[in-house]
């Protein structure tokens, strides 16, 4: 199973999505990390910057840095970034850790309390 974690650092989580660069990428089998990686939500650019402007993609660049991720821990989102996230078929879990250590070892001792309310 494949998870990410919005931070700028590494070691924080990010609820700021405004300022949000990437995310942290976790892939876990059977209780412990195997992988970890950073993803940038950078929209690579075309080379031209009318292309850019007359380009429509309704896709988050976010979202799209994390399609192979099923999970994404954050401790706080905007609504808009929550949205797109369950509209990409992410199971999205809002803890109130701020350290991604923290809420790494609490998912995968199943001890990670989902509290939702905090996106606002």
């Amino acid at each position: 199973m494949k998870i990410a974690i919005p931070t700028n650092d590494g070691l924080t989580i990010t609820s700021n999505t405004k300022f949000l660069k990437g995310f942290k990428t976790y892939e876990i089998v059977e209780g412990k990390v195997l992988k970890e990686s950073y993803v940038t939500g950078e929209k690579p650019a075309t080379g031209s910057d009318l292309l850019d402007v007359l380009e429509f993609d309704p896709v988050n660049p976010l979202v799209e840095a994390i399609k192979d991720c099923k999970i994404v821990i954050s401790n706080g989102l905007d609504k808009k970034l929550f949205e797109d996230l369950l509209h990409a078929h992410k199971e999205v879990y809002v803890t109130e850790a701020s350290d991604i250590r923290i809420a790494i070892r609490r998912f995968i001792r199943q001890t990670l309390k989902n509290h939702p309310e905090l996106c606002v």
